[in-house]
């Protein structure tokens, strides 16, 4: 498939994930994540190590997975804390130090994470590397205490600035890159996506189970709609509007992590993830059908154990994300001259 085709697919794709997460933004964003999320992870990750992470040194396999778990820990061991099959073994978890610890120190965390990406897709030296992440570190910790450092690399960052920040410079990349005018139409239409969302009055309110909401509340994503209203100074009372604009914050994620995973999908042709060997392919295939597995047993299960690969596919964008941004730069820079 030519690019300019994909170009057309993916706005396609983007107008099923918005009619759709208008619709029933809580299921859409529920079976997304648990269905074509993993699959995402596992195939990208094993793309980015034939690309080599788009990093000039190996090292940042292994700094990414470390700061992916230590970020994880907490969620995890606050789920597993919950859990009855495990709570007995963790009745010291709940107000400990570690806890505090970590919750105070997992947007630091991302923050190296960030900078680190940055670093190990510049610098040829991995020593450079780690002086960078040293000073992170010391920055982070001066940053602890600012309520915006906390709220944007602790929530935005990992979540909707990856999905859809990310994504629409990636998009904007391949088309400068490709001179493809349906690409940039992609990428606009992305942006609109947005506003429509923000703006979209729900006058039909979509009727959602208890059973739906229940998993939704216990996934970590109930503090990622808490921390866009406290962004946003939004005073969510319980009447229509309030309900109204949860729905709106719902559906915007809905749609973000659909087309985030849909518009990875569509680029099979382009960059090529899918050619591996069939060791990998049943690898993947394996885990992929495990993790569905998972899910559909009991998605709070299924959440606490790909809670780190989760984190650690955003860690290992991170170096992409450079290129992207990157490649954009140097092109607007040529037009210029």
């Amino acid at each position: 498939m030519k690019s300019t085709q994909i170009d057309w697919l993916n706005i396609g794709l983007m107008l099923v994930s918005l009619i759709l997460a208008l619709k029933i933004p809580f299921e859409l964003f529920l079976f997304s994540y648990a269905v074509l999320g993993p699959l995402h992870y596992l195939t990208e990750i094993n793309w980015l190590k034939e690309k080599n992470y788009f990093s000039k040194s190996n090292l940042v396999f292994w700094v990414m997975l470390v700061l992916a778990c230590l970020v994880s820990l907490k969620p995890v061991l606050d789920s597993l804390s919950s859990w009855s099959l495990s709570a007995e073994y963790l009745s010291s978890w709940d107000n400990s130090a570690m806890q505090y610890f970590l919750y105070e120190w997992s947007p630091n965390f991302i923050f190296v994470g960030l900078i680190a990406g940055i670093s190990f897709a510049i610098f040829d030296k991995a020593w450079i590397s780690f002086v960078a992440i040293a000073i992170a570190l010391a920055v982070g910790y001066l940053l602890l205490k600012e309520d915006l450092f906390m709220l944007w690399m602790g929530a935005f960052l990992p979540t909707l600035i990856h999905v859809y920040i990310f994504t629409g410079l990636f998009m904007l990349y391949g088309a400068i890159k490709t001179k493809s005018t349906p690409g940039i139409i992609s990428v606009i239409a992305l942006a609109l996506c947005g506003i429509l969302i923000a703006n979209y009055n729900f006058i039909k309110m979509p009727q959602i189970s208890k059973e739906t909401f229940m998993i939704w509340d216990k996934s970590t994503f109930q503090g990622l709609t808490e921390s866009f209203t406290s962004m946003f100074n939004m005073d969510i009372e319980k009447n229509k509007e309030g309900q109204r604009m949860i729905l709106r914050i719902q559906a915007f994620i809905a749609f973000a992590y659909t087309y985030h995973y849909l518009n990875w999908f569509s680029k099979t042709s382009i960059i090529k993830w899918h050619q591996v060997s069939k060791k990998e392919l049943a690898l993947i295939g394996g885990f992929w059908a495990a993790s569905v597995g998972l899910y559909y047993y009991d998605y709070h299960v299924g959440l606490i154990v790909l809670f780190t690969l989760s984190f650690f596919h955003v860690f290992l964008e991170f170096p992409l994300n450079v290129q992207s941004i990157k490649g954009i730069v140097q092109s607007v820079g040529k037009k210029e001259k």
